[in-house]
């Protein structure tokens, strides 16, 4: 397979990011698809564009806090399929925040705050869009207006990470005109990374020759399109912490953490970035348990630290024992992803970490110089047959009060 472009190449090692679905939908708490399959009366809904204050906002404090759950980069809705901008259109459009009681083109705050703390901006801009009449009555004059809304984004807020579209999977036969919509990131911001959903039934699914990053929308899959030999893409998982992408306050039914972190060591496994998806409140703030969460898996990655960045997966190295299990590798350090490890008791509080739990490993034919643990630098007993490659690791369970749901240990090579 062809050596991937370098900007595709920068993406894999930003590995971990932070989805913010944020729109009018937030105001109402019950979901981003609300005017859809609740049939709301648009002008009714539309209304809500009066009481958008954005009060809550912060965007520095909202870029620190993903930066701290260890995300690389961040996506953030400029346009839901509500079609109300969270940036100024300059004139392009009077459904935008600039027309709101917010007054403020929130898209520049986001970017700015990016640039600050040095994480990467990212742009979702949604295709499908049930603001505009001309998206159903004269398709190509809304893809001119979809353009325009792009190439003001392009040309008006320094660098840009990456665009990440979604909808063109509502039209499959239309003519998008890609070539001109791509045409023009290319133009004004050449190493921004193009990514265009292609929805819950293409998972994985290469659209255009233009495309950087194959998409699977709620899903870590078993393995990764890669594409062909004209061109090498990345992969992208994107998740919610619960069911809904948009604010829904009575969606109660969260995913663990240990879920969510398994999530991340699947993605990467199979050599995927993985986004964390959150929906900031009708005013603007993350969530509390949201940011509990974020919390959670910042102390995770902390610990991580550039394991679930910079390295790869192997074709070679397989594990047994525990199917989730994994190594990555980065030069001359491979680092092992552990599952299901229990807590060691004693007699009175018996917890199942107690005892040998051996886990092997096949396909390792350097000699191992020592294992330690990522999160106590413990040294781990093990055995190896250089031979025949293989590892077997006796990883015991966790120290009373520890738990880190997905365990590291990192392999030095002689």
């Amino acid at each position: 397979m062809v050596e991937a472009l370098t900007r595709i190449k920068q993406y894999e090692d930003l590995g971990l990011g932070l989805f913010i679905h944020w729109g009018l939908y937030s105001q109402l708490e019950v979901g981003e698809w609300t005017e859809y399959i609740h049939h709301r009366d648009k002008a009714e809904y539309e209304h809500l564009i009066n009481n958008f204050s954005a009060k809550d906002f912060d965007a520095e404090q909202i870029v620190l806090s993903a930066k701290k759950m260890g995300a690389k980069y961040i996506v953030l809705t400029t346009k839901h399929h509500e079609g109300f901008f969270l940036y100024d259109t300059q004139g392009l459009s009077e459904f935008d925040a600039m027309h709101s009681p917010a007054h403020r083109d929130l898209i520049r705050e986001f970017i700015d705050a990016c640039h600050k703390y040095n994480v990467q901006p990212f742009l979702y801009m949604a295709t499908y869009d049930w603001h505009n009449e001309l998206y159903e009555t004269d398709f190509n004059k809304y893809l001119d207006y979809l353009l325009k809304s792009v190439e003001i984004l392009c040309k008006n807020y320094g660098s840009i990470g990456g665009f990440w579209f979604d909808g063109d999977w509502n039209k499959k036969e239309a003519d998008w005109k890609l070539d001109r919509l791509y045409g023009t990131i290319r133009k004004y911001q050449p190493n921004a990374i193009i990514v265009n959903n292609t929805g819950l039934k293409n998972r994985g699914k290469i659209s255009n020759p233009e495309i950087d990053v194959v998409t699977y929308e709620r899903k870590t899959p078993d393995q990764v399109n890669h594409g062909f030999q004209d061109k090498y893409v990345a992969g992208e998982a994107s998740v919610t912490m619960n069911k809904h992408w948009g604010y829904a306050r009575d969606d109660l039914n969260f995913k663990s953490t240990k879920e969510l972190i398994e999530n991340i060591v699947h993605a990467r496994g199979i050599g995927a970035n993985i986004l964390l998806n959150i929906g900031l409140t009708g005013t603007g703030q993350i969530p509390l348990m949201n940011q509990a969460v974020m919390e959670q898996i910042g102390k995770w990655t902390e610990m991580a630290g550039q394991s679930i960045y910079i390295s790869r997966p192997s074709s070679e190295i397989k594990a047994s024992g525990n199917d989730k299990d994994i190594a990555l590798i980065d030069k001359n350090t491979l680092y092992l992803f552990l599952h299901d490890l229990e807590i060691v008791g004693d007699d009175n509080v018996v917890l199942g970490g107690e005892g040998i739990n051996l886990r092997s490993f096949s396909g390792i034919f350097k000699q191992i110089e020592k294992i330690t643990w990522l999160d106590d630098q413990k040294e781990l007993p093990f055995m190896q047959d250089v031979d025949r490659g293989t590892l077997t690791v006796d990883i015991g369970g966790y120290t009373y009060g520890t738990d880190w749901c997905v365990r590291i240990a990192k392999v030095s090579f002689k």
